[in-house]
């Protein structure tokens, strides 16, 4: 597009969209504006778009947004912990390779899940824990008179630090572990406080009375494996030392011609910032064209409701436009406290406008 000096209309057209602002359709019409019409300099503010850094710029490894933002998921590490019946059972011992009465066993085995170190403190919405236990003892543990009394039992709790989370009891009567590569499968709900400074602490004890005459292999094992699963918190009080805001986007300044570049004589890029976090940062903005060099601005982060804008030279709008050019704003999150409460809706939400002065007629 162009504008031709003596022309009856004059029409200064452009969208330039992405997180730093846009210029919308501009009319300069109904003016004859001849050659030695004096030159005037006309300053257009034009709304642009919104621009956010989502919360998950301050969220650890581990911890996820989920899809419908109601919440956060924790992921957890598995764990797996197996006891030989040689470890727990001293008569099995002396009794080994023998057929006789199968002795009373006691088997207690504990494992730990990591949570994200970074979480300090979060109650959990939702969430369970997916274990499994594989007997490849010559009896069952729960049954070691088959369906007769007396039946063992299988206790399982689940904590983190001093908060129970969950715990179930498996009874003989209602439940089996056959010998020889049986399984039992369980699901036990969690719910409480929770906090990444301790594990989480899965133990399981096994109390298997007297039982029926077997053959006794002392080298057999008992195999437990624990997942946490679906751990869902709606709130969070995560460090955010070692964080960094971040966000990217591109704006399309290539349909930007010479009409506008050539009479551009200044521009800035109005924000409205406001920030729910209680984290403040010196951002980084490096706007990058597909062709010459990056242009590198800094602008302060602060809490709650600011205003900042960023100042462009004739030189550096002549290096945008006609380009396409990707934006990437990053800065360390700095914070008072060692901690800070977040949500999953929470974004810093950044409001733009374009400030151009464009020098008219001559």
């Amino acid at each position: 597009m162009s504008i031709q000096d003596g022309a009856t209309e004059r029409r200064l057209v452009r969208a330039i969209t992405g997180t730093l602002g846009a210029i919308a359709l501009v009319a300069i019409s109904g003016c004859d504006i001849p050659t030695s019409a004096p030159i005037v300099e006309q300053r257009w503010v034009v709304p642009g778009e919104t621009a956010h850094i989502a919360v998950a710029s301050l969220l650890p490894n581990g911890v996820s947004i989920l899809s419908d933002s109601s919440g956060f998921t924790l992921n957890a590490e598995m764990a797996t912990v197996t006891r030989l019946l040689s470890d727990d059972c001293a008569e099995c011992v002396a009794g080994n390779g023998l057929m006789g009465t199968k002795p009373a066993v006691q088997v207690r085995a504990s494992m730990f899940s990591f949570l994200a170190s970074d979480i300090s403190a979060a109650t959990l919405t939702s969430g369970s824990l997916a274990m499994s236990v594989t007997n490849n003892y010559t009896f069952d543990p729960l049954r070691p008179n088959g369906n007769a009394s007396p039946y063992g039992t299988a206790t399982i709790t689940v904590s983190n630090g001093a908060t129970l989370l969950g715990s179930m009891i498996v009874d003989g009567a209602t439940g089996s572990l056959p010998a020889n590569g049986g399984k039992l499968n369980i699901n036990i709900p969690l719910s409480g406080s929770i906090s990444g400074a301790t594990p989480v602490s899965v133990t399981i004890s096994v109390n298997s009375p007297e039982g029926i005459a077997v053959r006794m292999d002392a080298s057999r094992t008992l195999s437990v494996n624990a997942t946490p699963t679906n751990l869902r918190v709606s709130n969070a009080l995560v460090s955010v030392a070692g964080r960094t805001l971040t966000s990217t986007s591109e704006i399309d300044f290539s349909d930007v011609g010479d009409a506008i570049k050539d009479r551009a004589l200044r521009g800035a890029l109005l924000l409205n910032i406001e920030n729910p976090f209680t984290v403040t940062s010196t951002l980084s903005v490096r706007l990058s064209p597909d062709s010459g060099v990056a242009i590198v601005k800094s602008v302060a982060l602060g809490t709650g409701s600011t205003t900042r804008s960023l100042e462009f030279t004739r030189d550096e709008l002549k290096r945008l436009f006609g380009r396409k050019v990707m934006i990437t704003i990053s800065g360390p999150a700095q914070s008072q406290s060692s901690t800070i409460s977040v949500s999953p809706k929470q974004a810093v939400v950044v409001k733009t406008h374009f400030d151009l002065t464009l020098s008219v007629g001559g």
